[in-house]
């Protein structure tokens, strides 16, 4: 579901002559209506461009608060590569019943400390912001399946905003900014459809030949294996699985298990 358009932007807010340098981000608030957690993925998408200057790729950070939860640097990320036009987030936002998370997206390189000549950045990027309730995985038997999380769309409270800060040329903050985007929909009360679910064997019963066909339908992008891979249980069958699918596609990406018992992906 299409939320809002975004843009991102650390240049000089004018091309000609001395002017104040822009840096701003897109900080989305999702309010979860239900009375359970449910977890959402987001998307960015742009135009595929290999301009290092205008593409996602390597140039943002993002963050999501949620109270009573405690983010790690870098626990978040978008995937893709310098060709992509689609970033996902590397890991679904989960939010409690009744829940609000804030997911920002900024510029990331480099960030001005007041009172440090500000380099001289020239980026910028645009493109709209989607957002879906992923099916999530279960052990069914001889298969991991990846169940709806709802048998209906599910209600939320979505608000998008642009928040800029300027800053002169010494690195002083001159002004502060922020400013509602406009919504797809054009409501802010909206119901995200669950998405279709997805089947993995197990170890010992995986065939590929059996689930081809819809593997056939499916293009295994690398964003469709980092939700893949934020949704996985971490027990050692469901990473054995996994690991079997991507080596039967060709892939060249597996799991294995840290000490905390997280997977962790390796190329």
């Amino acid at each position: 579901m299409n939320v809002s358009h975004f843009e991102l932007v650390y240049k000089p807010q004018s091309p000609e002559g001395p002017a104040d340098t822009v840096l701003q981000g897109y900080f989305l608030k999702i309010s979860n209506l239900e009375d359970v957690a449910y977890s959402f993925q987001l998307e960015f998408v742009t135009s595929p461009i290999t301009d290092a200057d205008r593409t996602l790729f390597g140039n943002t950070l993002v963050f999501v608060d949620i109270a009573g939860e405690n983010q790690m640097p870098g626990e978040y990320s978008l995937s893709g590569n310098s060709d992509a036009k689609s970033f996902k987030l590397n890991k679904v936002v989960t939010i409690p019943a009744h829940g609000t998370a804030l997911v920002a997206l900024l510029p990331s390189d480099p960030f001005v400390m007041p009172g440090d000549p500000v380099p001289d950045p020239n980026f910028e990027c645009r493109g709209y912001v989607n957002i879906t309730l992923p099916p999530v995985f279960r052990p069914v038997g001889d298969f991991f399946l990846q169940r709806k999380q709802s048998d209906d769309p599910v209600s939320v409270l979505l608000t998008p905003q642009h928040r800029a800060t300027y800053l002169s040329t010494d690195g002083a903050i001159s002004d502060q900014t922020q400013s509602s985007i406009p919504l797809a929909s054009g409501t802010g009360a909206l119901d995200v459809p669950p998405q279709s679910p997805f089947l993995i064997g197990k170890p010992g019963a995986f065939d590929l030949d059996r689930i081809r066909p819809a593997l056939e339908q499916v293009e295994l992008d690398d964003s469709l294996i980092v939700g893949l891979v934020s949704q996985i249980e971490a027990q050692q069958d469901g990473l054995d699985a996994f690991n079997t699918l991507m080596a039967k596609a060709g892939l060249g990406l597996e799991l294995s298990r840290r000490t905390s018992g997280k997977a962790k992906a390796k190329a």
